[in-house]
């Protein structure tokens, strides 16, 4: 029973780890004005823009996430601001 229990300890504490990374790990560079994939270890992956705040990059495709949600598996081409 210990090393079931040491297994589970184990694997919580690498999950939060890597959630952890997600987190702080800074995005990649994005062109100005334009939208870039964002993919993450354990959450789920995003659109981001270089826009300024208040600007919505929208996903345009996606694909699943675990079991019920989706994450985005693609994100505009085109110039979304100035």
């Amino acid at each position: 029973m210990k090393w079931f229990l040491g297994g589970v300890i184990g694997a919580v504490l690498i999950v939060i780890g890597l959630i952890t990374v997600d987190l702080t790990r800074k995005s990649p560079p994005v062109p100005p004005g334009r939208c870039a994939l964002v993919r993450n270890l354990v959450l789920p992956d995003r659109c981001a823009s270089s826009c300024r705040s208040g600007i919505d990059c929208p996903t345009t495709q996606t694909r699943p996430y675990l079991v019920f949600w989706t994450q985005a598996a693609g994100c505009p081409d085109g110039v979304i601001c100035g």
